[in-house]
């Protein structure tokens, strides 16, 4: 119990000092599985101004493949989607698309480090080609790093940072994704 708690606790400190949009550890939805999640962020040096309230969603379309879509609540809105594909058991990439203050491409890879039956550590990269109205396309990168802490069979808690790497913003936060 206390390293659980010195554990979080450290991961606390590390998000405060770093920044959150994957949401996601490295492995996919099982096939017919839904996921619903809600996630207050903070963006750091850009973004959005202030917090953004992100809804998420998942369906497990088969074995090691599922799609996901978010919506980001501020100013200004963000939407997009995505397709994950299972590269191992705890590794996966994703590929998809979105709208905030521009256009852009979006792919991830993510890495699940299993702590414990319940608990999961993640990490891997994330980037953006964005393509600005009238201006010169660029690549925003980050590392994302989280922790998924299960609640119960069908309940989870994800605390999350994005750490920028390049022309991009600090982005933290977490909230409950629930699987159906």
């Amino acid at each position: 119990m206390i390293r659980r708690i010195l554990f979080v606790g450290a991961f606390l400190f590390l998000a405060t000092a770093t920044h959150a949009q994957v949401f996601n550890t490295g492995q996919t939805l099982k096939k017919g599985t839904f996921s619903l999640g809600v996630e207050p962020v903070l963006h750091v040096d850009g973004g959005a101004d202030g917090l953004v309230l992100f809804a998420h969603g998942g369906y497990g379309l088969k074995s090691g493949i599922d799609l996901a879509f978010k919506a980001g609540f501020a100013n200004p809105n963000y939407i997009g989607g995505d397709i994950e594909f299972a590269i191992s058991p705890n590794i996966s990439v994703a590929a998809g698309a979105h709208q905030f203050q521009h256009f852009g491409l979006d792919g991830t890879i993510n890495f699940n480090i299993p702590i414990r039956n319940d608990i999961d550590l993640y990490t891997g990269l994330d980037g953006d080609l964005l393509f600005p109205d009238g201006g010169d396309t660029r690549l925003a990168l980050w590392v994302p790093v989280g922790l998924e802490v299960g609640l119960r069979p069908a309940m989870s808690f994800l605390l999350e940072a994005e750490i920028e790497l390049s022309q991009a913003y600090h982005v933290f936060g977490g909230g409950l994704c629930f699987y159906l």
